[in-house]
């Protein structure tokens, strides 16, 4: 997999076997509707997976990204990456569940300007970590929920976030929401 925009366009990440990274079209509409909102910013990746989003925020211009990650191997990679990139000091890696990262940054109150949330499909893991961000809210109050979702899943409906954007690319449903 290959970083499609910015200062690392072109570079390859690592990624794991059983990891599914954001597809290309998805992660250039992300950055390409939030580009301004992109540099310097402060990127949570939570579910990182291969780090795709995070990296490419970081390529875009982000002045930090945090990865959350509960497999060891996609953490080990993601450090790899990072290493290859020359971006460590730029970023921090966490082996934790999720919804307790979530937790934890609220209780340290670490709040972030761009939060991607790309769980495993089919699980019911979008809503729960949707529902734990409004009550732990971890984000800035002008920032943006990116979530990629299973196309015949549900589109979550929350009260503290606006959804300002809702497209399809093959099975998956990207959606960005507000405060």
């Amino acid at each position: 997999m290959k970083i499609i925009q910015g200062i690392y366009k072109g570079r390859n990440f690592i990624c794991a076997k059983n990891t599914r990274p954001a597809l290309n079209i998805v992660r250039k509409a992300c950055f390409d509707i939030l580009s301004k909102e992109v540099a310097g910013s402060s990127v949570l990746d939570l579910f990182a997976g291969s780090g795709s989003l995070g990296l490419e925020a970081i390529s875009c211009g982000a002045k930090e990204a945090v990865f959350v990650e509960g497999d060891n191997e996609c953490i080990e990679n993601i450090k790899k990456t990072a290493g290859i990139f020359k971006i460590e000091q730029q970023t921090k890696v966490y082996l934790k569940d999720g919804i307790k990262a979530i937790k934890d940054f609220f209780e340290h109150k670490k709040c972030f300007d761009l939060i991607f949330i790309d769980p495993p499909y089919c699980k019911g893991m979008l809503k729960k970590t949707l529902q734990a961000l409004e009550e732990y809210d971890i984000l800035t109050p002008f920032g943006y929920l990116v979530c990629l979702g299973y196309f015949k899943g549900d589109c979550p409906e929350n009260s503290k976030f606006s959804l300002i954007l809702k497209r399809k690319y093959g099975q998956t449903l990207l959606l960005i929401y507000r405060k």
